[in-house]
């Protein structure tokens, strides 16, 4: 009799059989799907991605906002006297050093209500409202920033009147590879791949990954598989890096060098470039030829006159961009913002463009220019001196900006903030923008009183002795906490 063992002994390779048949079936399924598109090699690294995003990436919800700017019932105002006794004996403060400057108003309407300190101030990081209030105005909030990429259509036959309307691509020279050129919009986001890191960012980033992806499909549905590639990064002007910066912002990689083309910010691991305009054309260039177009030569360029889209790509909504620079102190997206802000006005996009746009936005809005000097977009520049009239003012107008700000011990730049004793007033309920450089620290932005009147506040002070860095923002924590918990109202 035989036996069941070898019965299911000789059966084993018919069903090993059967379950390879089945895989490789369902492979060829697959990629005739193009359920395999989803794995791809970039740098010689292999990671599954999720399906392309779509080009422009969808708004959020609208956050709801804290009635934080409308006073309590039976609020009667701020009265200035109860301002100063709650925070003037911290002015005095050694800490502090000796210019500071404070200044407060009512938001119900507008007005300041108490100041002391003299003189102008270095604005450091709170100088970002200036550029952030001017591009919600003059930009607005809902435009986003395209980075395209186009293919040379100069030699591209002129139609007729009976010709149709559509064409064939042009057929380049003899022996010359198709010419596409990579164009940057000032995107301060683009990022390299679409991660789960960059799908998460707030704004939500788009990549030159997918810029690769749709402009090697379209060459290869058209037939070409060789390029040359140009990178144009000319939408802005004049210096890339201010004279008024340190020398060492960019030798020690504190800032990036401002260009309309880059990818992370021009940050390669911990360093940032020096040319990042060619340090994005060279990622591109690798992240084609990994889809199997070859690259064969990158040089800079501008747009041709005559061109073809083969991809694009939109930013976060200015208002998504605005929010994150104000939140997390970004310097670089500031500098791309005043670039924007001087294209929106009509002026260069440089430093001395932004900043006339800049200026001639605000003072139309009311704000008050005389003392001011202005030379960036970031703060970066100690040179850069504003007067408290001057910041409060946008502070306490900017309504677009009031639910941007950080929130005292809980996001951007202030959510390790507000530690220290005296200090937990204010967690939660002051919104404010920080100012840091060596020997300056500033705060401005909103808190509400004790009776519930909401207020707007600047404290500014740019001669703190070093070793009193950590004291000096302590105290500035202990300043808005104290006006918050100010039973300050005039009723």
């Amino acid at each position: 009799m035989r036996s069941r063992a070898s019965e299911a002994g000789r059966a084993w390779p018919y069903l090993l059989l059967a379950v390879v048949l089945v895989v490789a079936g369902g492979g060829v399924a697959a990629y005739s799907l193009g359920y395999l598109d989803r794995w791809v090699c970039e740098d010689g690294t292999c990671a599954a991605r999720e399906p392309e995003a779509a080009a422009v990436p969808e708004t959020p919800e609208a956050p709801v906002l804290r009635p934080a700017l409308t006073a309590a019932s039976g609020s009667a105002g701020l009265d200035a006297a109860a301002v100063q006794r709650a925070v003037g004996p911290l002015l005095s403060r050694k800490a502090l050093g000796p210019h500071v400057g404070f200044a407060a108003s009512d938001l119900t309407t507008g007005e300041q209500v108490w100041s002391s300190g003299t003189g102008t101030f270095v604005p450091a990081s709170t100088l970002k409202l200036f550029t952030s209030m001017a591009a919600m105005t003059a930009i607005g909030s809902e435009h986003r920033f395209r980075t395209t990429v186009v293919r040379d259509t100069t030699d591209s036959p002129t139609p007729t009147a009976t010709a149709p309307t559509t064409t064939a691509p042009a057929t380049p020279a003899a022996g010359a590879p198709t010419r596409v050129v990579l164009v940057g919009g000032g995107d301060p986001y683009l990022t390299a791949t679409s991660d789960e890191e960059a799908r998460a960012a707030y704004p939500q980033q788009v990549s030159l990954a997918q810029l690769a992806r749709q402009t090697a499909k379209t060459l290869r549905a058209d037939g070409i598989g060789s390029v040359s590639l140009g990178y144009d990064a000319s939408l802005f002007t004049g210096p890339a890096v201010s004279p008024q910066w340190e020398p060492g912002y960019i030798s020690s990689f504190v800032t990036t060098p401002v260009s309309a083309l880059w990818v992370d910010q021009g940050t390669d691991g911990w360093k940032r470039s020096a040319t990042p305009d060619k340090q994005a054309a060279q990622l591109f260039a690798r992240q084609l030829r990994a889809r199997g177009i070859t690259v064969e030569a990158i040089t800079p360029a501008t747009k041709p006159a005559s061109s073809e889209e083969l991809a694009a790509v939109s930013s976060g909504t200015v208002a998504q961009i605005v929010q994150s620079v104000i939140e997390h102190s970004d310097n670089q997206a500031a500098e791309v913002l005043l670039r924007h802000v001087a294209l929106a006005e009509g002026q260069p996009a440089s430093f001395t463009g932004g900043v006339a746009a800049v200026e001639k936005i605000l003072t139309g809005l009311g704000v008050p220019w005389e003392g001011n000097r202005i030379y960036d977009g970031s703060g970066l520049a100690r040179s850069n001196h504003v007067t408290l009239a001057s910041m409060l003012s946008v502070v306490s107008t900017a309504a677009d900006l009031f639910d941007r700000y950080p929130v005292a011990g809980f996001t951007g730049s202030l959510a390790t903030r507000f530690t220290a004793p005296g200090t937990a007033a204010g967690l939660g309920a002051v919104r404010a923008k920080t100012g840091t450089l060596t020997g300056v620290h500033g705060l401005a932005g909103t808190t509400i009183t004790a009776d519930g009147t909401p207020v707007g506040f600047v404290v500014l002070t740019d001669r703190v002795p070093v070793p009193k860095t950590g004291d000096a923002r302590d105290l500035l924590a202990r300043i808005a906490a104290r006006l918050t918990a100010c039973a300050c109202g005039t009723g």
